[in-house]
This record gives structure tokens, C-alpha cells and sequence, in this order.
């Protein structure tokens, strides 16, 4: 029997149900999927044993997306990746959801197919998917603090990759975890361990 590990809400009415060996994508009835023409798509259940690849976007000035691809691909709008109904829609700081948090979870997929298709075994421990979501949804005032974070100006952030997409991707300097943060912020809160760093 399949162990539920995590349920999130993404945009366009899509909302993604992660277990130990499926994915479960449910289209509920909004303006949103009957805009990107999703409204009957209702619940698909993609068994991880039948990936053959994900795809993955974080989201920026357009939203992001996780796909799921399959080897039959039979699905509407084949010709938008984002919209397909294999596909979950996010957007960065909405219901809980962040670029980090997205990325743990395609990390998570992409790990446990590896150990379903190979037989190796990768992941030591799941992440706490549920925490990272509350981390990003407290206000910032109830974040736990760290002196030293008021006190660097975020001089440790040496390793800052400046890439395409709008986005700085670093790693926090306190808990190691990968983040992603928007170039036009100055001050951000890591998920994983909820301390403030400036940027």
C-alpha cells in the first residue's frame, strides 16, 4: 500500500498528492483551469514506476511546473508543458509554496525513481515537506533569529549564481539546504531552517 507522504495546492486548481511510489494530480473546477483549459481533467494518478522523466521550472515571472512524463503521453494540450494534465502548476509564495520547496520535491521524485528503477537505495530520510510549508507561511516577526544574520549584511553569500532566470540560487549559510530567492529582494527567510538572511 502506498505511504502518503505530502498534499500540495498549486495554482490554476491543480493540487499535488505525493506518496512513496505515486503522484496524484487533481484539477478541481476554477476560473484558472478552465482558462488554461483544464477543467475536466479531474484526478490523475501517475505511478512513479512509469516515469521516464520530470520536468521541472521554477516559478518566476510566469508560474512554475513539475511534469510527470510518461511514455504514452496521452494528454491534453501536448504542446504546453504547463498545462498538461500531467503536470502541477505552482507559483513561488502562494498557499506555502516556494522555489526551495519545489526543488526538494523534485529532488525527492527524481531520487526515488531512481532507487524504484535501479534498486538503489538514495534517500536516508524524507524531508519534512509539511514543515518547510509552514516555514514559508509564518510571518516573518515568528521566524526564529540568529544574531549573526543581523550583524554579516550577507557577506557569506560568496557562491551566488546569477543565472537567466531573475532568480539568485545559493545555499543558506546556516542549515546548507539549496534556496532560490528573486534578485530584487533584500531580506529572505529560509524554509528549511526559518532563520533571516540578507541579501
Amino acid at each position: 500500500m502506498a505511504k502518503f507522504i505530502c498534499e500540495f495546492e498549486g495554482v490554476r486548481g491543480r493540487v499535488l498528492k505525493l506518496y512513496d511510489n505515486k503522484c496524484v494530480i487533481v484539477t478541481n473546477q476554477t476560473l484558472g483551469s478552465l482558462i488554461s483549459g483544464n477543467i475536466t481533467d479531474g484526478e490523475k494518478t501517475i505511478f512513479l514506476c512509469d516515469v521516464v522523466g520530470v520536468q521541472f521550472k521554477k516559478s518566476g515571472a510566469l508560474i512554475g511546473y513539475l511534469q510527470l512524463e510518461t511514455p504514452s503521453m496521452q494528454m491534453n494540450n501536448q504542446a504546453d508543458n504547463m498545462f498538461s494534465e500531467n503536470t502541477f502548476t505552482f507559483a513561488h509564495g502562494k498557499n506555502g509554496i516556494t522555489n526551495g520547496l519545489m526543488v526538494a520535491v523534485y529532488n525527492f521524485i527524481v531520487d526515488r525513481l531512481e532507487e524504484l528503477k535501479f534498486g538503489t537505495p538514495v534517500i536516508a530520510q524524507v524531508p519534512d515537506f509539511e514543515a518547510m510549508k509552514v516555514y514559508s507561511q509564518e510571518p516573518a516577526a515568528e521566524q526564529p533569529e540568529s544574531p549573526v544574520a543581523d550583524t554579516d549584511d550577507g557577506e557569506f553569500l560568496e557562491e551566488d549564481v546569477y543565472d537567466d532566470d531573475n532568480y539568485i540560487d545559493i545555499h543558506c549559510h546556516y542549515c546548507g539546504e539549496p534556496l532560490s530567492f528573486l534578485k530584487t529582494e533584500k531580506s529572505a527567510t529560509c524554509p528549511w531552517c526559518g532563520r533571516k538572511i540578507k541579501l
